[in-house]
């Protein structure tokens, strides 16, 4: 039975939460004007509005500068890094939106790339809880893609808990221009877009034999 999808809390997702604060500020605009019934509709619309301001604040703060969140890898201190052996290969999701990063992770030339994986990610206002791939080896790590659904949803839960030991999952990969690979004779030859990223799927049981 293959594994359910995760999503992110509604109360830590940032478009409930403005909804919320819209949806006060309304109210408390349409019955201003009563005497009794204005009062009582700010005061709610107050108290309700008030902690989705606070958590949309803290939310923030917490996204701001170079910070890693839940959702969004940013630097690597303090982790160290497990290579896992894997038994395949898959092709990332949504590289089309990576193109800048991908190639920029090109640039540092090293023809071993390596992405370490990233549990939690959600695209840009969306809810679903995905696995996303970063390629490290240069200044800072650069988004690569996301797994499939049916890998991440496998292994999502396994890689948070490594990470909350401070551990990251690395896996080989290889990045295609075009459909094809870099050509080895032409060194220097940028590859064509679009590019597409090819990563190792860690084998059975792989992450979860690691001890921190």
């Amino acid at each position: 039975m293959p594994a359910s999808r995760r999503k992110l809390s509604v109360f830590a997702w940032e478009p409930f939460l403005l909804g919320i604060v819209l949806l006060a500020a309304l109210a408390a605009s349409m019955t201003v004007r009563l005497p009794v019934a204005g009062t009582i509709v700010g005061v709610v619309a107050v108290i309700v509005a008030l902690p989705a301001i606070v958590q949309l604040v803290r939310l923030g703060i917490s996204r701001g500068g170079d910070r890693n969140t839940p959702s969004g890898l940013a630097r690597l201190d303090g982790f160290a890094l497990y290579d896992v052996p894997v038994d395949g290969v898959v092709m990332l999701d949504e590289t089309n939106r990576r193109q800048d990063s991908i190639d920029l992770a090109l640039g540092w030339t090293d023809p071993a790339l390596m992405v370490v994986l990233w549990p939690g990610a959600t695209r840009w206002l969306g809810r679903e809880l995905r696995v996303e791939a970063y390629f490290v080896g240069g200044p800072k790590p650069a988004r690569a893609g996301f797994l499939p659904r049916g890998t991440d949803a496998s292994i999502g839960e396994a890689l948070e808990a490594l990470r909350d030991e401070g551990v990251l999952v690395t896996v080989p990969a290889r990045v295609f221009g075009a459909g094809k690979l870099p050509d080895p004779s032409r060194p220097f030859t940028r590859l064509a877009r679009p590019l597409t990223v090819e990563v190792g799927r860690p084998a059975d049981g792989a992450i979860g034999a690691i001890r921190p």
